[in-house]
C-alpha cells in the first residue's frame, strides 16, 4: 500500500518536468545512512515510549527538484523503523500544487506484561480456572501469557490546491489513521470497589477524513469556505472477560465498553478584511456535529445469580434502562473575532470576542438502580431539561500596546470570560483577568522584560437534586471541584536577556505563581509555584563553542479532605473515628534539570568533536496530618510516619559524545557514543506484585502494566552523509 502511494506520487509530480532537458534544471538531493548497536539493560518500552531505536541500519533522504514554475521536494526519514515518515510536495508556483505523506509513530507502554488470560488482542478474554472448582485464575503469575503493551499509529495523506483562477482557490485533501495494538485498562471487580483488575484492550482504530475548501484572496479581502467529514471505526465496541470477582460458572463473562464508531463533520468560515489606519478585521466561524450510536451494557457486574434488568442480562448489580440504545448527538459552535489596529506608530491595539457552545442533543435515558442510592431510586444519566454535558463559554476583552519614551514598551490587556455548565456538581464562572507587561531595550546589549497577571474567578455552585435536605448538606460538602471552584491567582515573571560580546548570549528567567482557592470546601485549597531558568552560549575563538542551561521548578499545594465510611460516618461535624476523620497534605514537587555541552572545531569546516550532558531529576514528597488524636487502633501510625517521601520521583541522564570529519563540502562521516539512564522511584510502584491478594482492600490481578520502569541504554552510532548537486 504504502510503495504504491508514493509511486504514484513520483508519477504525478515529474509529469510537468516531460519536456525539461531544453530549460534551466537544478536538483539537490542528500542521502544518509546510519547504523548502531543498541544494548538496552531493563523496560525497553519506557526507552523507546515514542521512538523506535533498536541495533540495525536506517537512513534518510532528500530531493528537491526545480524547473522553471515547477518544484518537486520529497524527504524520507528514519526509513525502516517504526517513527519514520515521508512527503512529497509538488507543483507549479501560483498555479496548482499537491502532497503525500506518510508517517508512523508508536505508543509503547510496556513489554513482557503479563496475563492469566486467553485471547488477548481481541475481544474476548478468558481463562482456565486453576483448580477448577474454585473458578479463579493460576494466580502464579511465572506461567502466565506474555505480551506487549503497545500501539502502532499510522498516518497516511494527500491533498491537491487550484490557485491558477486567481483570485478564487479550490482545494481537497484526505487523510487516514490506523491504530492497532494493546493497551490496557483498569476495572473493579465488583460495585462498589472489590478486586481490581487490569486488562489488556485491544486498539482496532480506523479514522478517515476528508476536507474541502473554496476561497477567494485579493487585497484586502480574503475568504475561506471549509468542510470537514470524519469518520471514526472501532472493530471492538465491548471488552468481553470472564470475571474473577463474580465467576460461579464456567459461562460468566462480563464486558468493558470500548470507544463507539462516530462520525463527524464540521462547516468552518475564516475571512480577513484590511481596513484603514492599518487595521484588520478577522473572522473564524464553524458549527460542527458529532454523532454515534452503541448499545448500553445495563448492569455494573454481570452475574446469574440474580435478574434485575427488564431488558434480558442478568446482573449482580443490575439497572433498569429507558432505552437500551444511545444515540449520541452533539453539536459544536465555535465563534472568533478580532480587529487589530495599529493607527499611530506608538500605539497597538487588539479587542477581540471569543464564544463556544455544545449543545446535547442525545437520547434522553434513564436508570433505575434497585440498590440504596444517596440520590434516590431513580437516577437521571441525561434528561432533557439539563441537558446533561452542555457547557457554554465566551471571552471578550481588549489588548493595548505603548511605545514609550527612553526604549520602553507598555503592554496592558483585560479580558472578560464566563464559562456555563449544565451539571450540578460543576458551577457556572465568571473570570476577570487582568495583565500588564514592560519591555525594555535601552541598550544594545540587553532587553529586559517584566509582566504581572491577575486572575479573578468567581463560581456559583448550584444546590444538589434530592429528596433528602441531610443528604443534600452531606453532598454539598464534596462538591467543590477545584477546576471549577472560585480562585485568585497572581502571576509575576520577569527575563533578562544579556549578549555583551558578539560571541556571548546570556538569559535568566523567574516566574513566580500563587492560587488560592476561595470555596473548595474539600480538596485543593491552595497551590504555588515557582520557576526558573538560565541559558548559556559562548564561541571562544571561534574553535570552541559552549553552552549549557539550568532550570528549576518549585511547587507546593494544600488539600483538606476527609475520610469517611458511609451513612452517618461522612458527617464532618461527628466526632471523628479511625475511619472517619478530617486530615490535610501539603505536597511539594521539585524538578531541576541542567545541560553542558561543547563543540570543538578542531580543524574548521573538517573536523568536529562534539560533547554533551543532560541530567533532569524530579522529587515529590507529601506531608499528611491526621486531624485527630491516634490511637491503639492505628497500629504505630502518627503524622511523622505517614508521609510519603517518594512521589513520583525519577531522573533520567543522558551522555553524548560525537566526532564529524568532512573530507570534501558534499561528504561528512559521524562516529559516536551515547548513554542513557532512567531511574523511577514510587510509592504506588515499589514492591510491585502481579498478585496483591484476592480478598480485602488490595486484592487484585494485574497484569506489569508501567511497572519497573527502569533502564540503562549504550548506543554506538556511525552514519554516512553525502550531497548531491
Amino acid at each position: 500500500m504504502r510503495s504504491r502511494i508514493f509511486v504514484m506520487a513520483l508519477i504525478c509530480g515529474l509529469i510537468p518536468f516531460a519536456n525539461a532537458s531544453a530549460e534551466e534544471i537544478k536538483i539537490n538531493a542528500e542521502a544518509t545512512l546510519t547504523g548502531q548497536l543498541v544494548d538496552v539493560q531493563g523496560e525497553k518500552a519506557k526507552f523507546n515510549e515514542y521512538r523506535d531505536i533498536h541495533s540495525g541500519f536506517t537512513g534518510d533522504a532528500g530531493f528537491q527538484y526545480e524547473r522553471e514554475k515547477y518544484y518537486l521536494d520529497f524527504t524520507a526519514q528514519d526509513v525502516g523503523r517504526k517513527d519514520q515518515s515521508y512527503e512529497l510536495l509538488g507543483g507549479r508556483w501560483g498555479s496548482f500544487r499537491y502532497d503525500f505523506r506518510y508517517d508512523e509513530l508508536p505508543h509503547n507502554f510496556t513489554t513482557n506484561a503479563k496475563t492469566y488470560n486467553t485471547g488477548f488482542g481481541g475481544a474476548n478474554l478468558t481463562y482456565t480456572p486453576q483448580p477448577p472448582s474454585t473458578f479463579l485464575p493460576n494466580t502464579n503469575f511465572a506461567t502466565w501469557n506474555s505480551f506487549d503493551y503497545t500501539v502502532e499509529r499510522k498516518n497516511y495523506g494527500g491533498g491537491f490546491k487550484l490557485d491558477m483562477l486567481k483570485p478564487f482557490f479550490f482545494g481537497a485533501s484526505v487523510a487516514r489513521e490506523e491504530r492497532r495494538g494493546i493497551y490496557p485498562i483498569g476495572t473493579a471487580g465488583t460495585s462498589p470497589g472489590g478486586i481490581a483488575l487490569e486488562l489488556p484492550a485491544p486498539v482496532n482504530y480506523l479514522t478517515d477524513t476528508l476536507r474541502l475548501e473554496a476561497g477567494y484572496l485579493k487585497n484586502p479581502l480574503s475568504l475561506t469556505l471549509r468542510y470537514t467529514y470524519g469518520q471514526f471505526q472501532n472493530d471492538n465496541s465491548n471488552l468481553n472477560f470472564r470475571n474473577p470477582a463474580t465467576a460461579n460458572t464456567a459461562a460468566t463473562t462480563d464486558s468493558f465498553t470500548l470507544p463507539p464508531d462516530n462520525d463527524f463533520y464540521k462547516f468552518d468560515f475564516k475571512g480577513a478584511l484590511k481596513l484603514p489606519w492599518n487595521s484588520k478585521f478577522n473572522a473564524d466561524l464553524s458549527y460542527g456535529r458529532n454523532e454515534s450510536s452503541r448499545t448500553l451494557l445495563n448492569s455494573y457486574v454481570t452475574d446469574t445469580t440474580a435478574a434485575l434488568s427488564n431488558i434480558g442480562v442478568q446482573g449482580q448489580r443490575g439497572v433498569f434502562l429507558s432505552n437500551n440504545v444511545f444515540n449520541g448527538k452533539m453539536d459544536i459552535q465555535n465563534y472568533n473575532l478580532a480587529l487589530t489596529s495599529n493607527p499611530l506608530y506608538w500605539l497597538d491595539g487588539k479587542v477581540f470576542y471569543k464564544y463556544y457552545q455544545t449543545h446535547n442533543k442525545s437520547t434522553e435515558i434513564t436508570s433505575t438502580d434497585p440498590s440504596p442510592n444517596p440520590l434516590g431510586a431513580t437516577q437521571t444519566v441525561l434528561d432533557n431539561e439539563e441537558r446533561l454535558f452542555d457547557y457554554l463559554t465566551y471571552k471578550y476583552g481588549a489588548q493595548l500596546g505603548f511605545k514609550l519614551p527612553m526604549s520602553f514598551h507598555l503592554n496592558a490587556a483585560y479580558t472578560r470570560g464566563h464559562i456555563s455548565r449544565k451539571r450540578e456538581d460543576i458551577p457556572r464562572n465568571d473570570d476577570d483577568l487582568y495583565e500588564a507587561g514592560v519591555r525594555w531595550s535601552g541598550v544594545d546589549f540587553m532587553v529586559a522584560r517584566a509582566g504581572y497577571e491577575r486572575l479573578h474567578r468567581k463560581a456559583d455552585f448550584e444546590p444538589p437534586t434530592v429528596t433528602d435536605p441531610a443528604d443534600a448538606a452531606q453532598i454539598e460538602n464534596y462538591m467543590r471541584r477545584f477546576d471549577g471552584a472560585a480562585k485568585d491567582q497572581d502571576t509575576w515573571k520577569a527575563y533578562l536577556d544579556f549578549f555583551p560580546v558578539e560571541d556571548l548570549t546570556f538569559s535568566v528567567g523567574y516566574k513566580w505563581r500563587d492560587t488560592r482557592y476561595k470555596d473548595t470546601t474539600l480538596g485543593l485549597q491552595s497551590w504555588t509555584g515557582n520557576e526558573w531558568h538560565v541559558d548559556a552560549d559562548y564561541l571562544i575563538a571561534k574553535r570552541v563553542r559552549l553552552f549549557g542551561y539550568y532550570d528549576f521548578e518549585y511547587g507546593k499545594l494544600n488539600q483538606f479532605e476527609r475520610t469517611f465510611t458511609s451513612g452517618t460516618n461522612a458527617n464532618p461535624g461527628l466526632a471523628p473515628t479511625t475511619t472517619a476523620f478530617n486530615w490535610t497534605v501539603t505536597e511539594t514537587d521539585r524538578n531541576h534539570a541542567y545541560g553542558l555541552g561543547a563543540d570543538v572545531y578542531a580543524i574548521p569546516k573538517k573536523l568536529t568533536f562534539t560533547f554533551q550532558y543532560s541530567y533532569i531529576k524530579s522529587r515529590g514528597f507529601a506531608d499528611y496530618t491526621y486531624l485527630r488524636t491516634f490511637v491503639a487502633g492505628d497500629a504505630g501510625r502518627n503524622n511523622d510516619n505517614i508521609d510519603i517521601d517518594n512521589l513520583d520521583n525519577y531522573s533520567l541522564s543522558y551522555y553524548l559524545a560525537k566526532a564529524t570529519y568532512n573530507p570534501m563540502k558534499s561528504l561528512a562521516f559521524s562516529v559516536g557514543y551515547a548513554y542513557e539512564k532512567y531511574n523511577y522511584d514510587d510509592a504506588q510502584y515499589n514492591g510491585y506484585r502481579y498478585v496483591p491478594g484476592l480478598t480485602g482492600s488490595s486484592a487484585a490481578l494485574l497484569s506489569g502494566a508501567y511497572a519497573n520502569p527502569d533502564y540503562r541504554a549504550n548506543i554506538v552510532f556511525a552514519n554516512v552523509s553525502y550531497l548531491f548537486f
